[in-house]
């Protein structure tokens, strides 16, 4: 595979993570698509969480799903604990989290 992946990389003219992550970035579209047909909330969330770290990890590496876990906690915990502004709380701690990593 990795023979593929540099032939086809190299004659777009971009290095192989790149390419990686185009493919992936254009496996979203089908994959959100399918999301609609899930049924019920939480297989939704499953749903979600699962493709979103196998995509993560195809991109990007294991690592990357490292650094998703702490912003996908903080989510979850201030939608329990703080539900009214859990969006703002989601939005400036996940976002301060990867901006500092």
């Amino acid at each position: 595979m990795g023979l593929e992946m540099e032939a086809m990389a190299a004659s777009i003219g971009v290095s192989v993570p790149v390419l990686r992550f185009l493919l992936c970035f254009a496996a979203t579209i089908p994959t959100s698509l399918l999301w609609r047909a899930v049924p019920g909330a939480t297989g939704r969330h499953l749903y979600a969480g699962l493709t979103g770290a196998a995509l993560s990890y195809v991109s990007f590496g294991a690592a990357s799903n490292l650094l998703f876990v702490v912003p996908m906690t903080l989510g979850y915990l201030a939608m329990l604990l703080f539900r009214r502004h859990a969006g703002l709380i989601t939005f400036l701690g996940a976002f301060g989290f990867l901006i500092a990593w």
